[in-house]
């Protein structure tokens, strides 16, 4: 079996990453599951995964034993929703699931959350393991305590508290990732890097193994989480008031904290990564004035105490709190590195 590597992180279930390790790892834990009667799996996925990857996954696990119903959703953001919960809970009755069976979440963060949130509501609680095949499922959603669902229009706004049996991230899923689902992961990547340590960026740079980098990533996060829980919040204003203004349509989560990072933190050595990941350098489509009025919308229940994270990427992490007049201000400032119309 090829090499496996436990992530040190928070959880207190197991996350383990390699490469080709899916099936085996998977397989184990099926094997591990004491049951009166043969433990079904079935795997919710959507079918761009399932296309690119059903012959070394689902192929794989049936030649190792297990048979499982693959259960196909649409796997965008804009369609994690009940519906699609109510979809997954007719396909397992239909197959007679039950508690003592297991549920894979196999495909990106959309995926991820419609299986954490059908396993932690169907017949009381389900055992359920997650598979992401994106970076930044890799990174963010396999440590998740929650799970989010959209509703009539509104982001994450329905959540479950979750807890996987297991996740495990095999990085080869991430050879055929589009560069735009990439992006998404390098963008996180570079928020730890500015939180934690920038020469984390160099990882990007050289292209380095993403088992490692991954690795570190969890290490950063550790090490962020210690100084400040909140420090996650790098960007927000800026970054929400991006995907608010283009509601997801013309820039991608992403793009959008990229911007936010470029803000905050602007160098030339920066945008020469950007430049080689692809990320724009300015926005477009929007005023600078536009984006103020939103962030402005959204400080405004905090009156005169906004809570703003400062991080130069030394591992300096400060929460600085502002009266609406100076964030306003302070993000003004920020803007003007990043809006066209200075």
């Amino acid at each position: 079996m090829p090499s496996v590597k436990r992530v040190e992180s928070k959880c207190s279930y197991p996350i383990e990453c390699g490469r080709d390790i899916a099936c085996d790892c998977l397989s184990k834990q099926v094997k591990s599951m004491a049951s009166d009667h043969p433990v079904k799996v079935a795997v919710v996925t959507d079918k761009e995964v399932n296309g690119l990857h059903h012959t070394r996954f689902i192929s794989e696990l049936e030649a190792l034993g297990i048979n499982p119903t693959v259960i196909m959703i649409d796997g965008r953001q804009s369609s994690k929703n009940f519906d699609v919960v109510m979809d997954v809970f007719e396909r397992l009755m239909d197959i007679s699931f039950c508690n003592e069976d297991l549920l894979v979440g196999w495909g990106g963060g959309s995926i991820l959350d419609v299986t954490a949130f059908v396993a932690s509501t169907f017949l009381g609680g389900l055992h359920y393991c997650l598979v992401p095949t994106s970076l930044l499922g890799m990174l963010e959603s396999a440590e998740a305590d929650t799970a989010y669902l959209n509703y009539m229009s509104h982001k994450d706004c329905v959540s479950v508290a979750c807890r996987p049996d297991s996740v495990i991230m095999d990085v080869e899923f991430l050879t055929t990732l589009p560069d735009a689902f990439l992006k998404n992961g390098y963008a996180q990547i570079i928020q730890y890097g500015m939180l934690d340590q920038i020469t984390l960026l160099n990882r990007l740079v050289t292209h380095a193994d993403m088992f490692i980098t991954i690795d570190e990533c969890y290490l950063a996060k550790s090490r962020i989480e210690q100084q400040n829980k909140r420090a996650f919040d790098l960007g927000k204003q800026l970054k929400e008031a991006i995907l608010e203004h283009f509601r997801f349509l013309r820039y991608s989560e992403g793009e959008a904290l990229a911007f936010a990072m470029a803000a905050l933190n602007p160098s030339e050595t920066l945008f020469k990564l950007y430049d080689l990941l692809g990320f724009p350098r300015k926005l477009e489509g929007v005023s600078k004035d536009s984006l103020l009025r939103r962030i402005s919308k959204d400080i405004a229940p905090y009156k005169d105490e906004v809570p703003v994270i400062l991080a130069s990427g030394n591992g300096s992490i400060v929460e600085k709190t502002m009266t609406c007049a100076e964030a306003m201000l302070f993000f003004s400032e920020k803007l003007d590195v990043i809006c066209e119309d200075r």
